[in-house]
């Protein structure tokens, strides 16, 4: 159905990286409310990296825009809203994420700390194939599946 959808505009892929139009997301932005909870979950929780030549320091909630990092890939800048927006959809009638992060400490000992920590978590679910992952929300109640990759 995909070829007929890209037939019917006469159109063709970009079948090498050279042809694409995007060259790389640069960041994602996430909504939050309390920009200081918000630094401490996803800085002491989830272990991401402040830039501090990017970012007004101290951190405070007076900070409207933070730049955290993970340890390779796409920089986060954490966006104080005046309401109730979420990273969040709705597929097959269930919540979906927008941002899946792949973690690197072991999966059952990453869930246990989060939850010991009084953060909200999904029980660990095994997809075969796709590795295993657990749902966190963090605390504006963005969804986030953390991922601990492909099997080997």
């Amino acid at each position: 159905m995909g070829d007929q959808v890209i037939n019917k505009h006469g159109k063709t892929l970009p079948s090498l990286k050279e042809e694409a139009t995007v060259k790389s997301v640069a960041c994602i932005e996430v909504p939050v409310k309390n920009m200081q909870r918000s630094v401490d979950f996803y800085v002491f929780q989830l272990g991401f990296y402040i830039n501090t030549t990017k970012n007004r320091l101290p951190i405070e909630t007076d900070n409207t825009e933070v730049f955290i990092y993970p340890a390779s890939g796409v920089e986060i800048m954490l966006v104080k809203t005046d309401g109730e927006e979420r990273l969040a959809f709705t597929h097959k009638g269930k919540p979906n994420h927008v941002l899946i992060l792949e973690i690197s400490e072991d999966i059952v000992k990453c869930q246990s700390r989060l939850v010991e920590a009084g953060i909200r978590t999904s029980p660990i679910k095994d997809r075969g194939g796709c590795g295993k992952s657990f749902d966190v929300f963090d605390p504006d109640g963005n969804l986030i599946k953390l991922w601990f990759g492909y099997p080997s």
